[in-house]
């Protein structure tokens, strides 16, 4: 298994892949930081060079994301199914998910995904975050850890939740949204728009 990014949030996907019985002789980093070429992380080499996953991928062409950014996490999966891999979901065995659930997403421990939901290719839902039923979430959006998406609402593709945000029953928001950490957002949002605090506003307000 390819892990892509090799920073912090690739530490806490280590360890769920660990549990899952991987062993790290299975596993390598990648990152496009040369800066990180050769180095270790417990263990297992990083490389930046797509020649040596693409060796990887003759053994095994399974890939996870390893960062939490959006759009690093977009780049990643773009660049590694280009070099011939195919992007595996992370689910912890800690989560909660319904069987009604629908999409390619990582859900780390702890987080609850409803009844009915929807969830984009390459979303991330954190630590003790919830996406309650019927909720749809687009591609590549990061939902922080204890946020919260109420029955109904929605978010476009790239948003940035931020930890302890709540967005309220039917509430939708636009593509590439961000919403600073414990905010509660009670109204929509348009594209490419901050919002934080209680009730939610625009950050230029």
């Amino acid at each position: 298994m390819i892990i892509a990014g090799a920073g912090g949030h690739s530490l806490e996907v280590l360890e769920i892949l660990i549990r899952k019985g991987f062993s790290k002789s299975e596993i390598l980093f990648f990152d496009q930081d040369h800066k990180k070429n050769d180095q270790f992380i417990e263990g297992i080499k990083v490389t930046s060079f797509l020649d040596e996953i693409e060796n990887h991928f003759s053994v095994s062409k399974d890939f996870c994301l390893g960062v939490g950014n959006p759009a690093a996490r977009k780049n990643l999966c773009d660049l590694l199914e280009q070099a011939g891999g195919t992007l595996k979901s992370i689910i912890d065995d800690s989560s909660f998910f319904s069987h009604s659930a629908m999409g390619q997403f990582d859900a780390l421990p702890f987080s609850f995904i409803g009844p009915e939901t929807k969830i984009g290719k390459g979303v991330l839902i954190n630590t003790r975050a919830h996406v309650h039923h019927e909720c749809q979430v687009g591609d590549f959006c990061d939902i922080g850890p204890g946020a919260m998406m109420l029955g109904n609402s929605q978010i476009g593709k790239f948003c940035k939740i931020g930890a302890g945000a709540v967005i309220l029953p039917s509430v939708k928001l636009g593509n590439e949204v961000i919403v600073g950490a414990g905010a509660v957002v009670t109204k929509d949002v348009s594209d490419k728009k901050t919002v934080v605090g209680v009730p939610a506003k625009p950050t230029w307000q």
